[in-house]
């Protein structure tokens, strides 16, 4: 629940609230005037400011490890403050006139997620996912040209920069003699964000030369998504130009901003807390059966564990999650007296399935306490574990 009354639609001015949320959470400018820029044109100024003054947006370009939280950054950004949104892959771009989508598909998007109204359109977000994708290969480029990569990045100056661009009304092939829309990019915000996977190499080789010596720095564990983190937090333009990007590009990207690894109590509060966490759809999908759905604290935190061990940030909870209870799923609602699926840390590690609390008398905390005093579960009623009938004899027959 991201709270968003919280912050309210009231214009920014003179009187505006600097204690208030918006201005915590916010920790780079560029948003804020992106916001007073465009959303508030007419808004009250002291006399000490200059009335001729007009504020540019600044684009953004969000780097971090898969899984971080980018693309839900935008996502909160573009609902805190009201505006259209549209989140493009850069890897299905390619330069004008070869096969794939142009550039200017983007702005059509744009137009169509704001319900086809012009001026809303031109004070929209678009969000340029997987960027790092699009960099310059290597290689001889006099054999073959870079139409989805280098190409791609001199295609979007234009746009990104803030220029009138005529968009195609009917997607697809262009038509000269076709209907066009005149869409203004100045006061569109553009975000770019991307893995970036080995910038930190490059980062690392800038900032720690290698030296000798007794004031020779150790060797750090790039890694390490904390050491990571930091490269990262310290990355200038010209660590993207030699990763792959072009001067042209990154300079029309003034703010580079990074998102830090999730360490393993992010990673249980994403599992528990937000609206569409993993237990709630699970607890919501069990019920729908009529059945609960526990999983301990302890089962929760080896979730988060093996979730930061693969690497793979908050989008590996999920294929953990269906490994452990995808037979359970199926098994359960097949089976009578079933009251409650009991998931703790032995069953996410994989060293036995999930129990089935049947008997009516057999509840959570009288489960947990019979535990605690040594009993097993042969040795308890009403109990038992998730069982596959005939799965041996099944997987007998496919070999």
């Amino acid at each position: 629940d991201l709270n968003l009354s919280q912050f309210g639609r009231q214009a920014v001015g003179n009187g505006r609230d600097e204690t208030s949320p918006m201005f915590e959470q916010t920790n780079d400018n560029s948003t804020h005037d992106h916001v007073n820029s465009i959303s508030n044109p007419n808004q009250t100024i002291g006399p000490e400011i200059p009335h001729e003054c007009e504020l540019d947006k600044s684009n953004i370009i969000i780097i971090g490890p898969t899984g971080s939280g980018k693309t839900l950054l935008v996502k909160t950004l573009a609902k805190l403050i009201d505006v259209p949104l549209v989140i493009a892959d850069a890897t299905c771009l390619t330069q004008a006139g070869y096969v794939g989508e142009d550039v200017e598909s983007i702005l059509f998007k744009l137009y169509l997620e704001s319900g086809q109204d012009l001026e809303r359109c031109q004070k929209g977000i678009v969000y340029l996912d997987e960027t790092d994708k699009i960099r310059k290969s290597g290689g001889n480029v006099s054999i073959s040209r870079d139409v989805s990569g280098e190409g791609v990045q001199h295609a979007l100056l234009k746009i990104v920069e803030g220029n009138v661009i005529n968009v195609p009304k009917e997607p697809g092939r262009k038509n000269p003699r076709g209907d066009f829309i005149q869409i203004d990019t100045t006061n569109i915000l553009f975000i770019s964000g991307g893995a970036f996977a080995g910038l930190e190499h490059i980062i690392n080789k800038r900032m720690d030369s290698a030296s000798i010596g007794f004031g020779a720095k150790m060797k750090k564990n790039v890694d390490d998504f904390k050491v990571q983190g930091k490269y990262f937090d310290n990355a200038i333009p010209k660590d993207l130009v030699q990763y792959g990007m072009i001067p042209e590009f990154v300079g029309r990207f003034p703010v580079i901003v990074s998102t830090r690894g999730l360490d393993e109590k992010s990673l249980v509060d994403i599992l528990t807390v937000p609206k569409n966490s993993l237990i709630k759809q699970y607890t919501f999908q069990f019920a729908m059966n009529g059945i609960k759905f526990h999983a301990t604290e302890c089962a929760l935190k080896e979730v988060a564990k093996m979730a930061f061990n693969r690497g793979s940030g908050a989008r590996g909870l999920r294929s953990i999650t269906e490994n452990i209870l995808m037979e359970t799923m199926f098994v359960v609602p097949s089976i009578k007296d079933v009251h409650t699926v009991y998931l703790d840390a032995p069953a996410v590690r994989g060293e036995r399935k999930p129990v089935l609390l049947k008997h009516p008398d057999m509840t959570i905390e009288k489960f947990e306490e019979l535990m605690k005093n040594g009993r097993t579960l042969e040795d308890m009623e009403g109990a038992e574990l998730v069982q596959f009938e005939d799965r041996d004899e099944y997987m007998g027959e496919a070999a």
